[in-house]
């Protein structure tokens, strides 16, 4: 029988459950999953689990929508900060964006791989966040790239495909760190930007 974990102290059980469904969606596969397969991995009852989420696609929601939170949570104060040159806030929130990204890659693959799973209502809301993040971003390569609109727009979409790219290849027992990636990130950016500037 499954122990009440709602019952120990400290512990976030809607928290639990989104870090267990992850790992379940990611390596098992969302469809391949069941209510009764989080619940076991969590360590708790199939009726606790419904007492947090109503169902499976809830908590996929659930974890999109809390990892979108915090990710701008991190990434927009970088990214919206006036005192600093737009320069160091791009080159920061590249690195800020890779580390997160790595750190939690199983979340991450998790959302990308299971948009099509959720409502309409819920990935307007999941969209809205990373338009969010993508507007912040793109403000911050427009003041690098020169007066066309259309080059800022097009850069932002080159580096969004570029760093969002990491988490589906990177290897922590390869060759290069991820700290190590993000230093070569940074310098193909800021060519990049450069370029789409016209100068260096």
């Amino acid at each position: 029988m499954a122990r009440n974990l709602g019952l120990d102290v400290g512990v976030d059980v809607a928290e639990q459950i989104r870090v267990e469904a992850a790992n379940l969606f990611q390596h098992r596969g969302y469809g391949s999953t069941a209510i009764r397969d989080i619940a076991e991995a969590v360590g708790i009852s199939s009726s606790t689990m419904y007492h947090h989420y109503r169902n499976k696609q809830d908590v996929l929601f659930a974890i999109s929508r809390q990892f979108m939170i915090e990710f701008n949570g991190a990434l927009l104060p970088v990214l919206n900060d006036p005192a600093r040159a737009p320069r160091d806030r791009l080159d920061d929130a590249i690195r800020l964006h890779l580390t997160i990204s790595n750190a939690r890659h199983t979340e991450l693959l998790t959302i990308r791989g299971n948009r099509s799973s959720l409502s309409p209502e819920q990935l307007e809301t999941v969209v809205g966040l990373q338009s969010t993040y993508q507007r912040a971003f793109r403000d911050v390569v427009a003041s690098l790239s020169g007066p066309d609109p259309g080059d800022a727009d097009l850069t932002t979409m080159a580096l969004m495909d570029l760093i969002n790219g990491v988490c589906q290849w990177f290897d922590p027992s390869g060759s290069l760190s991820i700290d190590e990636i993000a230093d070569r990130y940074i310098r193909m950016a800021d060519s990049l930007v450069a370029g789409s500037a016209g100068t260096r």
